[in-house]
């Protein structure tokens, strides 16, 4: 079972409630959106991870984060790890922070705030996550890159609909921008698939 696998299956069973009380989201649309939010932090992860600094960057960030987190999903709604969610977000997406959030709002049919919300609890998670397989596997940040590279692939290759191409834009250099009916188009897909709506 794949990192991403095994992070999504850990979430669902024991961070859906303090998901759904945190962003306000419904318990099963929190479950639904969470792997997407995961998914989209990896993609950003790997973009900034495609070359030799940003490697080497995320492996000294991920020294501060030891995986500890994963044996206390309990404290995930903590204000303060929430608080270092929004400034890992900051890192990982940056100037496609915003649009992220659009897209994957969009798809979902919820308020922006509400993602913002989810991927602030995703990121610390997808972090710990990597931290402990570095940290277990001694990865060095080349090996680093590479699991994070191949832990995208997946997870865009699994991905619903038009996150695929989310994950895409984020994998591009420059700022870029989602056009509107790329939003529409996005949700529509990913609300079909997710939820068996037309």
């Amino acid at each position: 079972m794949s990192l991403m696998n095994q992070l999504t299956k850990m979430v669902a069973q024991q961070a859906t409630q303090q998901a759904a009380q945190k962003t306000g989201l419904s318990e099963g649309l929190a479950q639904k959106m969470m792997p997407m939010a995961m998914a989209a932090i990896m993609g950003g992860l790997k973009k900034n991870a495609s070359n030799p600094q940003g490697a080497q960057a995320l492996a000294n960030a991920l020294d501060k984060h030891d995986g500890g987190l994963l044996n206390n999903m309990a404290g995930l709604g903590d204000d303060n790890i929430l608080a270092d969610g929004q400034k890992i977000l900051g890192h990982i997406l940056g100037g496609k922070q915003a649009q992220t959030e659009q897209a994957l709002a969009k798809a979902g049919g919820v308020d922006q705030s509400q993602i913002t919300g989810l991927l602030a609890m995703a990121a610390p998670v997808v972090l710990a996550s990597l931290g402990k397989a570095k940290r277990e596997g001694n990865l060095d940040a080349s090996a680093l890159a590479g699991l994070v590279t191949q832990e995208s692939a997946k997870a865009q290759q699994s991905a619903p609909g038009e996150l695929g191409g989310l994950m895409q834009f984020l994998d591009q250099d420059g700022d870029g921008d989602f056009k509107d009916d790329v939003l529409e188009a996005a949700g529509k897909k990913l609300l079909g698939g997710l939820f068996g709506r037309k």
